[in-house]
């Protein structure tokens, strides 16, 4: 599989980690950017917390990755403006975490939307910019000539679930450069974890934790009147009964979105209720250590990147923090 990594500006990073189907959510948290916790260092297993952090999107990761990506809009404001472009330097958002039950669950946005499979809900990214929309033919491609740099400018990278193609010129790979050392080790960085993670899917459902977490989860629904063997299952379900409706009957398709809503909401709090999703992220992080030699050996090498380009990334806030208090 071959991706082409493109990036468009503000820059707000939300990279959703399926810790578990259906429970998964994206949101922006509030806080500035801080550096890793105080016990990074330390090694579980052979594995750093910091590497294990990285694969499970958990723990320290949501907040190092929140200083990176606001260190990176700083880096591109700068370089974009000495070609003569408006970019902001806006603050990035922090990922959701995977620790933070309540907010991966979501239980407001269940209550409104249910799973999103009648009434998606409305996209959480950011509106066009208009400092970008505005501009005529010639000076957007100009914008993305210094943003990106020339479109023959790129490179493969191997990520462990397939190849991303990243700019080697242009703003948004200098800013890359400046904090990961290259742009390889940039993508090596923010992709090569996420393939890892997603290795061990399958594994959590078998995890003794997990299980457990389970079957509190199907005595909680059953009380509530739902006969379903996991939220997977909940949603997938209530996927076919969607397609298989008659469009033309509204009163029809009011009734499934009050079911919809009522499912996904009694999901979610069983799902609370029984420790499911805290389940879920324990039993990833267990399993982060039985990945392959070779892959746990990428995973040390990537979280010293990180550690490294976390220290530039603070380095450049402060600095900018600094200018802005003369």
């Amino acid at each position: 599989m071959l991706a082409e990594v493109t990036r468009r500006p503000p820059r707000v990073v939300c990279l959703t980690v399926a810790v578990l189907a259906g429970l998964s959510g994206c949101s922006a948290a509030p806080g500035g950017p801080v550096g890793s916790r105080s016990t990074a260092s330390a090694s579980v297993g052979g594995l750093s917390a910091d590497a294990v952090d990285m694969v499970t999107r958990s723990g320290s990761w949501p907040a190092a990755q929140q200083t990176l990506d606001t260190a990176l809009n700083e880096l591109t404001h700068t370089c974009m403006r000495r070609a003569g472009f408006v970019y902001p330097a806006t603050k990035a958002a922090r990922p959701t975490s995977p620790d933070d039950a309540k907010a991966l669950v979501d239980l407001p946005a269940r209550r409104r939307h249910g799973y999103g499979i009648a009434s998606p809900p409305p996209s959480s990214g950011p509106p066009p910019a208009p400092y970008y929309t505005e501009l005529d033919a010639d000076r957007r491609r100009r914008f993305d000539l210094a943003f990106s740099g020339p479109p023959d400018a790129r490179t493969e990278v191997g990520t462990g679930a397939g190849t991303v193609r990243v700019g080697r010129r242009g703003c948004d790979a200098e800013s890359r450069a400046r904090l990961a050392g290259d742009v390889v080790a940039w993508a090596r960085m923010y992709y090569t974890p996420e393939a890892l993670n997603g290795r061990l899917d399958a594994a959590v459902p078998r995890q003794s934790g997990y299980v457990a977490a389970l079957a509190r989860w199907r005595s909680c629904m059953t009380e509530r009147g739902h006969r379903y063997p996991s939220p997977e299952a909940a949603r997938e379900k209530l996927s076919a009964v969607y397609e298989k409706r008659d469009r033309r009957k509204s009163a029809q398709n009011l009734e499934f979105r009050a079911l919809e809503r009522d499912v996904a909401a009694d999901d979610g709090e069983c799902a609370l209720a029984s420790r499911l999703p805290s389940s879920a992220i324990e039993a990833r992080r267990k399993l982060v250590h039985s990945l392959p030699e070779k892959d746990r050996a990428a995973i040390t090498e990537l979280a010293r990147i990180q550690a490294a380009a976390l220290k530039r990334a603070e380095a450049v806030l402060a600095d900018k923090s600094r200018r802005e208090a003369r």
